[in-house]
């Protein structure tokens, strides 16, 4: 049979987003692949050379998302070392919390999304009754379910409202619960097993030329883990293990994920004790007012320079639920970013397609492409 070219997307139950997978075939045999992105641009970064320094966190809300507030703080993080600004450690904590919340509930969404892709339907709801939970910490203090608008230059917008630990002791307390009924459902399932163990393998070589990381490096039995290895925020004062498993495959990544979930818990619970035992402010006393002010109207002079505020450049890398995404930011002494550069984990994720894809059936590309976790906001920016 001669080889052709088929589209997998734009618009295709597989790319969990607007993005395209061509895909070049021998029969069912995958023999080439070419991601296509694109589709979802919009100029993120570019943007943020017009926006005042705390304006920018409502373009990182939209830049994933399904981990909305991960990309807030790696750029607050760049922001805060450009402008020389320091936050108090109530917010620090408070962070924290946000991040392996987001995580948590970000996995939980890709646990309901990639298990039903390959068959299951039990847990698709299992996984979308638990995220709502996460959601409502979320709102609880943040105010909003997805696009949070939280973080500051300088710490965080307000802090945690009374009773809000309890809470969210009581949603752990449920996840310790649900997260062994979780792993039982899929490895009791025969059409799981068999659709992804074995399949869309990318060994530690490669994903280490290709630039991959997060659940995929780690599968593949790389101990590599930011929040550890370079360490930022308050995480060094927490005790959680990095989660590692030898399988460079679908079920490999799967098992990455589930124990990362348990560890989110366990740092969550420790975050919240902190929490409780040490008041204080959530936002740094002498953070310029320019950071935050509104831009001026349409067609106004935006680039205005303060004289004698010290320019800078800051640099952030964080352990995103994706992978190790990054910041950089030039700071040339006006009222907004004079640069802002972004790293996706998951656009050099789906730039290693090819290594993960070609030898296996089309019929394995939804599995092996679901464990990959796509978002492709982040992607286009």
């Amino acid at each position: 049979m001669s080889e052709m070219w088929i589209n997998m997307g734009p618009q295709h139950p597989m790319t969990h987003g607007l993005w395209n997978l061509r895909v070049k075939v021998d029969g069912e045999l995958i023999v080439d692949v070419d991601p296509e992105i694109g589709y979802l641009h919009r100029g993120i970064e570019k943007i943020c050379e017009y926006r005042r320094y705390n304006e920018v966190v409502t373009l990182m809300d939209r830049t994933c998302y399904v981990a909305g507030i991960a990309w807030e703080q790696l750029y607050i993080m760049a922001a805060e070392e450009a402008l020389n600004i320091s936050p108090p450690p109530r917010a620090e904590y408070v962070r924290v919390l946000s991040q392996e919340l987001q995580r948590l509930s970000s996995h939980v969404m890709w646990y309901a999304a990639y298990v039903q892709d390959i068959g299951l339907m039990t847990p698709f709801l299992y996984g979308m009754r638990d995220r709502d939970l996460i959601l409502d910490l979320f709102q609880s203090y943040t105010g909003a379910r997805m696009t949070y608008e939280f973080m500051r230059v300088g710490g965080v917008r307000n802090d945690v409202p009374v009773g809000f630990t309890d809470r969210c002791r009581k949603v752990m307390d449920w996840f310790d619960q649900r997260l062994p009924e979780y792993e039982k459902v899929c490895d009791n399932s025969t059409i799981f097993l068999e659709r992804t163990k074995g399949i869309g393998v990318l060994k530690a070589a490669d994903c280490v030329n290709d630039g991959v990381t997060g659940p995929m490096l780690r599968a593949a039995g790389v101990d590599r883990d930011l929040r550890r290895d370079r360490p930022y925020s308050v995480y060094p004062e927490l005790d959680f293990d990095v989660a590692v498993y030898d399988a460079p495959d679908c079920y490999g990544r799967y098992r990455v994920r589930m124990e990362e979930m348990k560890q989110s818990v366990r740092i969550v619970r420790q975050v919240l004790d902190w929490l409780d035992r040490n008041p204080g402010p959530v936002l740094a006393e002498k953070v310029p007012r320019f950071v935050g002010t509104p831009s001026p109207p349409p067609g106004k002079e935006i680039y205005v320079e303060r004289r004698g505020y010290p320019k800078g450049r800051g640099f952030s890398a964080m352990e995103e639920p994706h992978g190790e995404a990054m910041a950089y930011i030039i700071n040339e002494g006006a009222e907004h970013p004079y640069r802002a550069k972004l790293r996706s984990p998951v656009f050099v994720n789906i730039a290693a397609s090819k290594d993960y894809l070609v030898g296996y059936r089309v019929s394995d590309i939804p599995a092996i492409m679901g464990s990959v976790d796509i978002c492709v906001g982040e992607s286009d920016r």
